[in-house]
């Protein structure tokens, strides 16, 4: 009777602290109306217990994401299938052939952890990305373990579960706070517990500064190799003028109507572009990029920016056709620019 009971406390009290000389895993199934796009939930180990090999995460039916301790190692893994092709990840992120991420990261017991997968997916390309992110509370930033593309398949997370594994030995960890984020950006709680809902966006990086070091090398060599003309540069992004507008001057609190096109620096493939029928925007709203770009030129006029990732969505999982730490390129031609409206 007493090994019932055990059983029923791990597998469906999603707060409970699981102790096993085995596996424990929890599966999550959603409401058909949850189309579960990210995945996140809080990981505490509170004792290790001289044990040479555990893990402690969450997964779906693609990829995996865990803390892992092997000897007197531990680190941050992603796990994603052989079909797969990394196509970002985070500085001195590991990878091996197998499709393996790791980061190798002192964590501690008693600390809290958040995991968090996020996905993006593209039907008419028949794709899907996956990310792999860890927070760090002392820290307050995230970090991006990696992110891969999946071909021959798109659509919304499943098989979702939450899982613990010691070996032999005896290790105490706590799994806990597990949502599932929907393809309408709203966050869908998994567990009994009462939880503060998840605040993953802007995902600020403990990346950043290196990773504007990285984006700033590689614009250098296109530069170096002839790839690209030497742009000019404020405040971080790059920009060329491509026309001279001769209306009013832009200011970031301007609500814009523009044609643009956006494409990724590293292949040029365009992930977005306007039709025969401009876009409003207000300009505060947009990325940094956008914003330092426009500001001071004049409407009627047309720009072209570089910008490092950082400005853009930095390790953000924004679009299937828009990896982690992409340095973009648009050119934008401003047709008109209103101020805000002061009702006062």
């Amino acid at each position: 009777m007493n090994k019932y009971i055990v059983l029923f406390i791990c597998f469906f009290l999603p707060g409970a602290v699981m102790a096993a000389t085995q596996d424990s895993v929890k599966s999550f199934t959603l409401p058909d109306s949850v189309k579960a796009e990210g995945f996140i939930s809080n990981i505490q180990v509170s004792s290790l217990n001289g044990s040479k090999q555990f893990s402690a995460g969450i997964r779906n039916s693609d990829v995996s994401l865990f803390l892992d301790a092997r000897k007197k190692r531990q680190s941050i893994v992603f796990i994603t299938p052989k079909e797969s092709r990394v196509i970002a990840s985070g500085p001195d992120v590991k990878q091996d052939k197998s499709g393996r991420m790791e980061w190798a990261y002192p964590w501690t017991s008693g600390e809290d952890y958040k995991l968090y997968i996020a996905s993006a997916a593209d039907s008419a390309d028949n794709f899907v990305l996956y990310s792999g992110y860890i927070f760090l509370a002392k820290e307050n930033k995230w970090k991006l373990i990696g992110t891969c593309k999946i071909p021959g398949k798109w659509g919304t997370m499943t098989a979702l579960q939450t899982f613990s594994s010691s070996g032999k030995a005896v290790v105490n960890s706590h799994i806990s706070d597990t949502w599932v984020q929907r393809n309408n950006g709203r966050w869908f709680n998994l567990g009994l517990e009462s939880s503060v809902t998840p605040a993953v966006i802007p995902l600020p990086s403990i990346d950043s500064i290196r990773q504007i070091a990285i984006d700033q090398q590689i614009i250098s060599e296109a530069i170096t190799n002839g790839k690209m003309k030497a742009p000019l540069a404020r405040e971080g992004i790059y920009y060329e003028v491509l026309k001279e507008g001769s209306g009013r001057m832009i200011s970031v609190n301007d609500t814009i109507t523009v044609f643009y096109k956006g494409n990724l620096f590293i292949d040029g493939s365009v992930f977005n572009q306007t039709d025969n029928k401009p876009s409003t925007f207000p300009l505060n709203r947009l990325i940094k990029g956008w914003q330092v770009g426009l500001a001071g030129t004049k409407v009627g006029g047309k720009i072209k920016l570089l910008i490092p990732s950082v400005y853009a969505y930095g390790i953000r999982t924004r679009a299937a056709k828009i990896p982690p730490n992409s340095i973009l390129v648009f050119e934008i031609e401003t047709v008109d620019a209103k101020e805000p409206v002061n009702n006062f």
